[in-house]
């Protein structure tokens, strides 16, 4: 009997330790994962510093980053930081022009975490998209996320105003009505 014990004590305080080792394992892998993100964002932000540099850093850097970010997501991807991460990658696909790939990680973004605290300009950005530089236009995604800026409560009544009205000319396309706005008086 007191083997039997001392074998149970055993494994118990085998798997004590090794849950204690893939913790630590995870926090570093976590961490390494966002000095890696940090490192480049840095090195980017320093290059962008100086107008001199402007158009000589390699969009290569800016898939790398990309990379490190999804990376990141994939890993712990309930991770307060992963929505970060998406949030980031949703934009830099943006930056370059590739707008399909970034409403697919905004979508990705508002289906994993619907209380993201850049929500509002996440859904600003994901209707513009559809908007403006997805073609051909899809005005049905374009309504669907100014609807849901309308029905959140924390978006400004200004702001909801000039929502509706863009939706009452949803058939008029970006350019057109801008230049229907600026003629009303």
């Amino acid at each position: 009997m007191k083997s039997i014990n001392f074998f149970l004590f055993f494994i118990y305080f085998s798997l004590l330790i090794s849950c204690g080792q893939n913790n630590e394992k995870t926090s570093d892998s976590r961490l390494k994962l966002k000095n890696k993100i940090t490192q480049l964002e840095d090195s980017i932000a320093q290059v962008q510093k100086d107008r001199n540099n402007m158009g000589k850093m390699s969009p290569l850097v800016n898939v790398e980053l990309i990379n490190r970010l999804i990376a990141y997501f994939r890993a712990f991807p309930k991770d307060a930081y992963a929505a970060d991460c998406l949030f980031k990658i949703h934009m830099k696909y943006s930056e370059l022009n590739d707008h399909e790939n970034s409403v697919a990680y905004g979508d990705t973004l508002l289906n994993n975490f619907p209380k993201y605290k850049n929500k509002e300009f996440l859904l600003e950005s994901m209707a513009s998209a559809y908007d403006v530089y997805i073609i051909p236009r899809d005005t049905s995604k374009v309504r669907l996320y100014y609807s849901m800026l309308l029905n959140d409560p924390l978006v400004k009544r200004e702001k909801k105003k000039d929502l509706r009205k863009r939706l009452n000319h949803l058939h008029l396309s970006f350019d057109d009505y801008i230049l229907k706005l600026n003629q009303l008086p």
